[in-house]
Formats: C-alpha cells, structure tokens, sequence
C-alpha cells in the first residue's frame, strides 16, 4: 500500500502536450541531453558567484537612509534659553511646514542652536537643503549678531574604528599629531575621520581696563581695529612690460602680529598698538571639551565609511597606518587602537560562516545517509552552486554582505536543499519504475516543477510584511527578501537546468546496495515508515478532530507563555555589549577643575574594578578615554563623560553587568555630585528599554516633572539608572534696565552686548591657520570672571564722547536664576527625555512603562500641565507593528492566490494556511526553554518558517492529488501521500535544523545577537514536520466531512422537495 501510483514511461511523458512543448520544458531537456551545457552553466555561477563577492561590501548592519538637513547657527555668549527664544522660536515656526518635513527636532545651547529637518523617504534632498536656506533668510527677526547659519545634508557613515592618542604633553602638542594622524588617514583613503577631545584654537586679548580707559577705548573699538587690519585684500593688476598682481596683505595670523596691530593713533602721532592695552595670547575656547585617558590629555580619533566603502578593508587601513605612525610617536605619546567595530564584523561573519559549515557538513550526513550516494552528492553540491549564484545576483541588487544577509543565507540553506532533494528524489522513485536516465530526470524536474515554484512564490510572498516597513527597521531587515529572492532565483536554476543533467549521469550507473551504517538506518527508517508511522497517520486521519484539538491546545499553550509573563517581548535585542558609559553630572557652576577631579575619581573606581574582578593574568578594559566638559550635545564645566571598551567577551570571566555593578560600588563619595550613572552602550538599533517624553511649555514644570518620573522608576527593583537629559547648566543673572540706565541711553540690549563683550569676548575675527580655524576674541582678563568683579564693572555710556562710564549697579537691576545647558524642542514643544535600563531576565520593560504610564504618571501630567508623546524609536516600533500587520494581511492574500491558481481550488489553499499559526508553537517554546527574549528578529523569522510550511504542504497536497488522480479513494491516497512524502518532509526539515544547530548552541556572546533568529527557525522547523504530516491530513478530513455535510444536506433538502 505505499506505492500505487503506476508506473511512468516515456510515452507518458510525450503525451503531455503542455510540458512538451513548453519554452520550460524545452529547456529542461536541453539542459539534459546537451553535453555540457549544464556544466557551462554552473561555471558560470561560480564565477558570477566570485564577481560578486569581490564586490560586495561587508559591514555590520545594512546601509540605513537618513534623509535629514541639519541647520546650526551661532549666537556667541547667548544662553540657552536666550538662544531658544529668540532663534529656536520663529525658525521653528518657519521650518515645521517646509514641504516633505515629516520631524522637527531642535536644540538650544549657550551660544548655539541647531536644528535636525527629518524629511519623509524618498524626498528629493537638494530641494530640501535649497527649501530650509531659502526659509531661514526670509526670517527678518533673528539677532543682529548671529553668525551666519550653516545648513548641511547629513551623510550616512558607519563607524569603523578608532585610535586613542595619549600622552602627558601640552595641549597643542597633542592637537596637532592628532591633526597629522587625520590627514595620513584620509591620505591613505579612509573616507572621514573625526577628532574628540580637542578644542578650536584662540588668540585671547585680554584687555585691561585701566589702559583701555586712558585711551578712550572699548572692547568693540578693539575687535573693530583687529577686524579691519587682519585682512588679505586685492589691489588689482599694475600693468606694464609684464603685469603684476596687487595684493594688500594685512591677516595676522600669531598672537604677536595681532599684538602690533594699531587701535588708536594719538595727537602727538604716537601709535597705540593692541599688546600696549591688553595682554595677547594663544588659547582653547575655553567652552569646548578636552579629553583625558587615565590621567593625561588624550585625543579619540574616530574613523567611518562611507556606503561604497568596506568595513574590513578600512580596517586594514587604520591598522596599518597605526603601525606605521607608532614608529614616528615621540617618546611618551601612545597610539592604541580600540572599539573595533570592523573587528566584531569580521567575528560575527566568521561565527556564521564556521557554524554553516559545521551545519553544511551535517546536511550532507544526512543526505548520505537518505539517499543514493551519487544522487546525495549532486543535491548537495547544488548548495554551494546556489549559494555563489546568490552572492552574484546580491551584487546589483543590495552590494552588502552584512549579519542579516549572511544569517538569511544559513536560513535559506533549507530552501536551496528542499528543492534539489525533492527533484532528486522523484528522479530516483521514477528511474526505480523501469524508465531511462534521461527521461527519469526530466520526469522529476517537470513533474516537480508545479509545486516548486508555487512553493518559491509563496515563500516570497511570506517575506512580503518586511517590504512594507518603511522607516529604520525597514532599511535594517530588507537585506532578508533581497537574499530571499536571490537564493530563490538561484536554486530554481540549479535545480532545474543543471542538477538533472548531473541526476541523468548518476542514474545511469547501477546504485551499489547500502550497506553498514546506512544499511541499517535505512532499514529502520523503512520499518518505522511502514509499520509505527503509518498507523499513527491512520489514527490521526481517523481521529482527526483530536489531532486538530491536540494542535490547538498546543498552540494556547504556547501563547499562554507571553500571557502568563514566562516568555518576554523587547522589540529589538539587546546582546552583552563590551562598550560601556558613565554619564557624571557636578552641581551647576561648579568650576571645570573640581568636576576633573571627581572624573579622574570615578575613573580610578574603573581601573580599581579591574583589578579586583580579573583573574590572574587577565586584564578586562581594552581602552577608556573620558571628555571633560561635555555630556551627550549639552556642554558645560559642571558635566563629563567615560567610555570604556571591555575586552571580547569570549576573553573574559567576567559579565558587563557584572563589571558596571562593580564599578558603581567603587564609586568614591564626590562633594557637589549631582547625578551619576553606568550602562551599556548599544551597537546598533534599538534605544534604551524604558523612555517617556514629556512635553511643555514651562521648562521648570518639565524639570520638576521629570524629576518625580525618576524617582517613580527608582522604585521599580527592575529599573537601572534612571536620568532626564534637562540637565541644569550655568547659573543665569538676568537684568534689567532701571530707570537711572534708561535716561542715560542704556537698553537691555546695549548692556548684554557689552557685558556679553567683557566676558564672553567680542569676536573680532575668524581665519584658517593651517588645517585650523582660529577665532581672536577680546574679553576681559580671564580672572575677571567671578560675581564680585560683576559689582565692580563700569559700563560704557551709549553716544558719550568722549567715553563715560558709570557703576554697573547704578543703571542695572540684577536677579538670579539656574540656567539650562540645553533645552529641546520636537515639534514645535519643549522636550525632556527619561531613560532607564533594565535588568536581564526581569519582565518585559513595555508592561512597566505600560504600567507606569497609566497609574502615576496621569497625576504629574495634570499637576504640572505635560504631556506624554510617543515618537522617535519608540513611534518606529509602534509603525512597525502596524504596517508589519498590514503586511501580513497582503501576504496571506498573495499566498492564498498562488495556492488557489495551483491547485485551481478555494479551499485547499485554507487547509494549507491554517498550518501557519501552529508554527509558532516550536518558536516560542524554544526561546522559553534556551531562554531567550521573543523580538522583532524573531518575528522575521517566523516568516521564514511559514514559507517553509507553506513549501512542504504544498509538496504534500501535490503528492495527495497525484494518488487521487489515480483513481485511489480519499482516504487511502491520504495515508500513502504521507507516507511517500515522510523522508522528503523529514529530509528538508532536518537538512534546515542540522544546517542551524551549530549556531543553536553557540555560547558565544557573538552569536546571542541572531540566537532568537535561529531559535525560531530551528525550533520552528522541528516541530513542523509532524504537522505537516500529521495535522494536514486531519484538517484535509475536516474539510471533506464539512464539504459532505453539506452535500447531505442539500440532498435531504432536494428530496424534501
């Protein structure tokens, strides 16, 4: 009973006009009795294989569009809330509307705004950029004294790498190897390099307030003289026998040359020079960050790609450059390379590649051990074919090969190996009923060639839901059907035009009969087939109502695991990460050498950490370099900031959370610290667990509201480190014109620029020196700047001549305020941001925010009149979600219609689909069993895995509807269609697992990034041979005892009639 189909012969074959003369078929059996025809072709697939992955790029994540236009404009000496009022404001209003503008973020720090235009995709990006220029100079309201603003497309670069110059050597030492390190970079062809820790250049001209007022002079009269003697102008040409060019050169570009330029001119023809009035020197702008490593200054040299760049070659470039520049170091100055990300491309990749391998290897013991050893070998060298071919057609289509796309080629491995085994196998059953070489292989791949295509584009059409996220998760998963397509496009070649000239030439030499191991498997494999196996199919089939509730029970089960709270949702993975952060935050005002010395403290805290976790011979921290004056975009003396980069974590004994739990109780009590905290820093997508915006008018209500939500989620056991980035900044004095001021002339206006003038100093001109652009800058002694010099200062009376000057505090009324170091706005409304981590294995973070936001929140949102907005990553997912649903809907609908076109049935095409579900049973126990979180990869991959399901039912129902044909009755054709497809089903289910189980048990910290992936795949597939086999037959008995109830019915109807 497990074989009545009758036998085929040659005649049979010609019979059938369709497939004879077909272009398809035509080709087919070109490809078979051509000599080398086949072999011609699969040389090409090699190569074109070998072309493309000469090409392609390799890096760590796809290319991710960003199609934003930055806009920054500088208002020297403006707070952040002056510089958010007065510009931020009306340019806002200006700019939200621009046509294509889907996002509006903006951000006001001392003396800076900046705005980022997120434009919807697909907008043209040289009109945006000519839109926002145009809408900034219609704007008539700015300051006066604003810099001119600077509008810019932002570029996508990937980071590559980075060096850490250090060494105990003066400032501009330092600078200016960093400045020589860049330039060999970008010499040696890296595409950006970016410099951190080291400060713009300044010449100071510290005036002093006895001479400037001997001389009747002012800070602008000072700027005013510098700005009109530094300049280069042309004279023209002097044109005699030969012409000359005229050139009035006058740029001072040293602090001694701007020191003789000439400020005032007495009457007695004496010459008062700037250095006669005020002290000249070189400086820092004393405003920006420096950097520091253990102790001495340090620069971070950051090193990116562009999109047509490779990771690995741009890697090889910055190591061997290093080796070469260490040479030239003087001694004391040290170069280390460090925070790789190039590196953990190349260990991810080669993790992937070595567990293919691994996984190929157990494909192929398979295949050895099911089938015909000739027969084995073809299907199996049709992977590597494939897999080339693949490689060629990614090269126009994505020019990436990255962790999505080599992952998604360990997937497919199933699809590739599910063709070519049900080609091959058919070949063989057909050639065993008596036909010849030739025919037997063209029998197998025409009369297979129904059901492999259909079962190509349902699987292409499972993979439809991901074409339809359009925002960042989109770009970071459409590697995946690219893949798809192309491994699908490459094994319906290879096995169709090449493996069955190569199953002709196996069949033609008498199969030896098995013998040994495999003699026996297959004899068990044979028995169990016909004897257990089969009467399980019958008592399923007869109990087919049990068998689907059986199913159903499962799959409520395995639901029960998301309801119950045991198996956890995050959108995006979050892997061991070797990069770690603390955030330090002094009191605001407190002097730039007190915040250095609770720096340098904590930073002690992190080597101590080292010492006292490593074991012998160990050592934990690959590199830290710290910024000092600086924390994320907001800047001040009172903020700093460490990165450190743990060693590989395969190299190590000790876990990060377990390192930064450590390092945080080595921290040292530290006066006038306001806020400390320690994370992870992620690679990739995904921002942190817990976030809640809050938006509003009041920037004191979104402080104080901030600060409750805080200390709410401190009291979450969970919740890690909590922080709002409103993070107060210098203390603000704000004035106030008295009456006394105003009948002297004296505006607000006039007395902010002059105070803005004596201590923030009066920019008298900008100019490049070198590679460097240099501001000169006349202020007040740098010792000048404290509160009691304020009640001692003279203001200039307005129009005096010549110049009088009256106390301060005589025309001004003076109050004080804290300040902010920067305010942020997202769509026209001030914003704060909350962020917390979140423990390992502790819940799902979603539920607490979820949680949190409806029982306290809605209590400080009324009590300081916020809001709660949900936007940037957090709206992605929320889209996400939504367009992945819509998604699904499509592709269920293109599934259905390329089952119903096949099977030219509306119903058949339903009992196929409603094993889709059921496949999520094996997926989610996996991830509790190992473990592991469920997440947004996870959910790609049940796509993967519905197509399989999808690909082996149709297998099946084609083999059900052969037997029918026949003229078997119903029942029957059932249990032998099983029957004959168990080793095809089993075979391509554990050729797919086996290819996937060396990764499934990879502890590797690499491999815990796509572990969920795999998880589902694996798991997935496991279980989905027994429902194929087992719950498709029930539901197709379901549905016949349905279609007869209503037969019956209608006949009762008929004859009650």
């Amino acid at each position: 009973m497990s074989d009545t189909t009758p036998p085929e012969s040659p005649s049979t074959a010609q019979g059938e006009k369709e497939e004879s003369y077909s272009p398809f078929t035509s080709l087919v059996r070109f490809f078979i009795s051509h000599k080398n025809a086949a072999h011609l072709l699969m040389l090409s697939m090699i190569i074109f294989g070998f072309l493309g992955l000469r090409e392609l790029n390799t890096q760590f994540f796809p290319d991710i569009e960003i199609e934003v236009v930055g806009v920054t404009i500088v208002w020297p000496g403006a707070s952040a809330e002056d510089v958010d009022i007065n510009i931020v404001e009306p340019l806002q209003a200006q700019l939200r509307y621009l046509d294509g503008v889907d996002e509006l973020e903006s951000r006001a720090r001392s003396g800076v705004a900046s705005f980022n235009l997120n434009y919807k995709r697909g907008f043209d990006m040289s009109k945006a950029t000519n839109d926002v220029e145009a809408a900034i100079g219609q704007i008539t309201t700015l300051p006066k004294d604003i810099e001119r603003p600077i509008v810019r497309q932002y570029v996508n670069y990937d980071p590559v790498g980075n060096f850490l110059l250090s060494g105990d050597f003066p400032e501009q030492a330092l600078k200016s190897y960093a400045i020589k390190l860049r330039d060999g970079l970008l010499d040696a062809g890296v595409d950006k390099v970016d410099l951190v820790g080291i400060r713009d250049e300044e010449i100071w001209i510290e005036v002093r307030i006895d001479q400037i007022r001997r001389y009747d002079l002012t800070i602008d009269h000072i700027a005013n003289a510098i700005r009109a003697s530094s300049l280069d102008m042309p004279g023209g040409l002097l044109r005699a026998e030969t012409e000359k060019q005229i050139r009035a050169r006058g740029l001072k570009k040293t602090a001694g040359e701007v020191g003789e330029i000439e400020v005032r001119a007495l009457p007695g023809g004496e010459r008062v020079l700037v250095k006669d009035v005020a002290r000249v020197t070189e400086s820092f702008n004393s405003d920006q960050a420096t950097g520091w490593a253990n102790g001495k200054r340090a620069v971070q040299i950051k090193v990116f790609r562009s999109e047509t760049s490779d990771s690995l070659d741009t890697l090889k470039i910055l190591r061997d450059y290093g080796r070469k520049a260490e040479t030239e170091l003087p001694q004391g100055m040290e170069l280390k390379v460090y925070d790789t990300l190039a590196d953990k491309i190349a260990q991810r990749l080669g993790l992937l590649l070595r567990n293919g391998l691994g996984g190929m290897v157990l494909v192929l013991i398979t295949l050895f051990l099911f089938l015909n050893a000739r027969i084995a070998f073809w299907v199996a060298l049709g992977v590597p074919i494939s897999i080339m071919a693949t490689l060629g057609l990614m090269w126009p289509l994505d020019r990436t090969m990255n962790m999505l796309s080599m992952f998604t080629f360990i997937m497919t491995l199933g699809i590739i190996v599910d063709d070519a085994i049900v080609v091959g196998e058919h070949s063989a059953t057909v050639f065993k009923r008596g036909t010849t070489p030739d025919y037997a292989a063209e029998r197998g791949a025409l009369r297979m060639s129904k059901p492999i295509f259909a079962a190509g584009l349902t699987t292409l059409a499972a993979f439809t839901p991901i074409l339809t996220l359009d925002n960042i998760f989109g770009d970071l998963t459409r590697p995946i059907p690219i893949v798809v397509f192309a491994v699908l496009a490459a094994s319906l070649v290879e096995c169709f035009f090449i493996l069955p000239s190569h199953l002709k030439h196996a069949l033609t030499y008498p199969e030896k009969p098995p013998t040994g191991i495999r003699k026996r498997f297959l004899e068990k494999f044979e028995e169990f087939r016909h004897g257990r196996f089969r009467q399980l199919t019958i008592s399923a089939f007869k109990n087919r109502y049990t068998t689907l509730s059986i199913a159903i029970a499962c799959f409520i089960v395995a639901i029960s695991l998301f309801a119950g709270g045991r198996l956890q949702f995050r959108f995006f993975p979050a892997p061991e990460m070797e990069r770690i952060a603390a955030r330090i935050i002094f009191h605001a005002g407190t002097p730039r050498e007190v915040t250095k010395q609770g720096m340098e403290a904590i930073e002690a805290a992190l080597y101590e950490t080292d010492k006292q976790l490593r074991d012998e011979g160990e050592t934990l921290i690959n590199a830290s370099f710290s910024k000092l004056g600086s924390l994320g975009s907001s800047s001040g003396n009172h903020l700093a900031y460490i990165e450190t980069e743990l060693i590989a974590s395969e190299l190590r004994s000790v876990r990060t959370k377990e390192f930064i739990k450590k390092w945080k109780e080595n921290f040292p009590p530290i006066a006038g610290i306001r806020f400390t905290s320690v994370e992870e820093l992620n690679d990739g997508p995904g921002s942190s667990p817990i976030e809640i915006r809050l938006q509003g008018d009041s920037l004191d209500s979104l402080k104080l509201a901030a600060g409750e939500v805080v200390k709410d989620l401190e009291l979450y056991p969970p919740v890690i480190s909590p922080y709002e980035n409103l993070f107060y900044g210098k203390q603000e004095l704000l004035i106030e014109v008295n009456p006394n001021g105003a009948a002297l002339g004296f505006t607000n206006q006039i007395v902010g620029q002059q105070l803005r003038n004596a201590y923030e100093g009066a920019i008298a001109r900008r100019f490049a020196r070198g590679d460097n652009e240099v501001t000169i800058r006349v202020l007040l002694p740098r010792d000048y700047g404290n509160p009691q010099s304020l009640e001692d200062f003279f203001l200039a009376v307005p129009g005096s001549a010549p110049i009088r000057y009256v106390p301060f505090a005589q025309v001004v009324n003076v109050s004080e305020q804290p300040g902010f170091s920067t305010i942020r706005r997202a769509g026209g409304a001030r914003e704060v941001l909350i962020r917390a981590g979140f423990a390992d294995n502790a819940g799902n973070p979603a539920s607490i925010v979820t949680d949190y936001t409806q029982t306290k929140l809605p209590a400080i949102k009324e009590k300081y009149n916020v809001e709660q907005v949900v936007r940037g990553e957090q709206e992605d997912m929320k889209e996400s979600f939504q367009q992945l649903i819509v998604g699904l809907f499509v592709g269920l609908g293109l599934i259905y219609m390329v089952l119903a076109l096949v099977f030219s049935s509306y119903t058949k095409p339903l009992v196929i689909m409603s094993v889709i579900p059921f496949g999520m049973i094996g997926a989610l126990v996996g991830h509790f069993v190992q473990g592991y979180e469920f997440n947004f990869l996870s959910m790609i991959a049940l796509l993967g895995l519905s197509g399989i399901l999808v690909n082996n039912s149709i297998i099946l129902i084609s083999r059900i509807d052969e037997r029918q044909a026949t003229g078997e009755d119903f029942e029957e054709s059932i249990i032998n269609g099983v029957n004959d497809r168990l080793r095809a089903v089993v075979l391509t289910s554990l050729t797919t697992v086996l290819g996937l189980a060396p990764m499934l048990f990879e502890t590797s910290t690499q491999a815990q990034f796509l572990l969920p992936m795999v998880i589902t795949m694996a798991w997935g597939l496991a279980s989905s041979a027994f429902l194929v086999l087992l719950l498709v037959p029930a539901i197709l008995g379901i549905q016949r005892d349905i279609r007869d109830y209503f037969q019956q019915r209608k006949q009762r109807s008929a004859l009650a009639e």
